[in-house]
């Protein structure tokens, strides 16, 4: 599959997976020089895949410090869960969305995978099953705007995933759990009952204290 993607592409995908693994951690500066020459591309197709990465919130830039590892502030983490919730449960909460045990099978299976992945130590594995994971529960909504508004979120569930994990000093198993107490809801087919996950998923205010503030 790589052989299909462009050049800043690669690229962009490698640092990303080094980020969400904590390969490259929060605060370190990225040399574009030595990243152009380890990748063997010009600083040109180097600053686009930064660029895209800005995007996602995964790097940052300044004129004085260059490019540095970004981390999500609290607020941000706020918003972005905000948003999901919002359209989340607008898609999947209404009397037209298809839930039935197809749909539950599906969750289940990227669920599956996810675990997999936390097992293994793999954030950027395990990002990319959240985002599959949510995204059949949005599908089933059956409102394309909604879907596209949703995805249009993507890129930044590394971020925030990462962001707030290192914000609360949890890790990848605590991500697993709520993604199960979802699923149970879901498995009801009551829409209050989902509503009140999604909620809880989203909006719990366990997800936004930090590490302190949890065990105080």
């Amino acid at each position: 599959m790589i052989a299909h993607l462009s050049l800043p592409e690669v690229v962009r995908l490698t640092l990303r997976r080094r980020i969400l693994n904590n390969e490259l951690a929060a605060g370190e500066r990225l040399i574009e020089a030595s990243l152009a020459a380890e990748f063997g591309v010009s600083r040109t197709t180097l600053r686009s895949a930064l660029m895209e990465l800005k995007n996602d919130r995964l790097v940052e830039f300044s004129p004085r410090r260059g490019c540095w590892v970004a981390r999500m502030t609290r607020a941000e983490i706020e918003d972005a869960c905000f948003a999901r919730y919002l359209l989340e449960s607008g898609a999947v909460c209404e009397d037209r969305a298809v839930i039935d045990d197809a749909l539950v099978a599906a969750l289940r299976t990227e669920f599956e995978a996810m675990v997999a992945a936390v097992e293994a130590g793999d954030m950027a594995e395990a990002v990319e099953c959240d985002t599959r994971l949510h995204s059949v529960l949005v599908e089933a909504g059956g409102r394309s705007r909604l879907a596209e508004l949703w995805h249009s979120l993507d890129g930044q569930m590394g971020a925030l995933m990462r962001s707030s994990i290192e914000f609360q000093g949890g890790d990848l198993s605590e991500v697993v759990d709520r993604h199960q107490s979802l699923i149970d809801a879901v498995a009801t087919g009551d829409r209050v009952l989902i509503a009140a996950a999604l909620k809880d998923h989203y909006l719990n205010p366990k997800t936004f204290a930090d590490s302190e503030e949890k065990s105080a």
